[in-house]
């Protein structure tokens, strides 16, 4: 069985300061049973006024996240996969984990955009090979290898589920939207 532990609030709400509740997708209530589901928040640091801020956040279910995995063109989803073999580093202690991207080893403090990913059961995060951070660095090659059909895909989740006023959209770059 999988080690879990209390969600860290690095993985809350912007808003309610609190886990996310439901499926972004279905809506799904994800905290009162043992629903597995992954939390995905992207970050941008504003230095001049020496602030990180969330861009966006969510929570999607298991048959959610699959079901937008199938979405995805093949070629784009073995792409990714084979970036990740290649350059995911495992042996990271959980300090490092959320301040070091897993994928290039470049230190979170030092990105001008990040995310954070976490794998999820009811209240609980699942430890594994979660938590993870991704740099600005690795999202940039990660979205250099998807196809036009995924960014397509992407896109159209963006303009689906991230609505609100346009020059708030516009910060939301859907090639940020791939859940890892």
């Amino acid at each position: 069985m999988d080690q879990t532990r209390p969600i860290p609030s690095e993985f809350y709400s912007s808003d309610t300061q609190a886990p996310i509740e439901h499926c972004l997708m279905c809506g799904a209530d994800l905290l009162h049973d043992e629903s597995e589901y992954f939390i995905e928040r992207v970050f941008r640091r504003v230095p001049s006024m020496n602030i990180v801020e969330p861009l966006f956040e969510f929570a999607i279910c298991m048959d959610c996240a699959s079901n937008m995995r199938q979405d995805l063109s093949t070629e784009s989803k073995k792409r990714v996969e084979e970036y990740f073999i290649q350059n995911a580093r495992l042996r990271m202690d959980e300090e490092e984990k959320l301040n070091r991207c897993l994928l290039s080893g470049k230190e979170i403090n030092e990105c001008a955009e990040f995310s954070l990913h976490a794998h999820c059961r009811g209240t609980n995060l699942v430890e594994s090979i979660f938590p993870y951070a991704i740099s600005d660095f690795a999202m940039d090659e990660i979205a250099s290898l998807l196809s036009q059909e995924t960014i397509d895909e992407l896109d159209r989740f963006k303009g689906k589920y991230f609505t609100g006023p346009p020059e708030l959209a516009d910060l939301i770059n859907p090639k940020r939207l791939l859940p890892l």
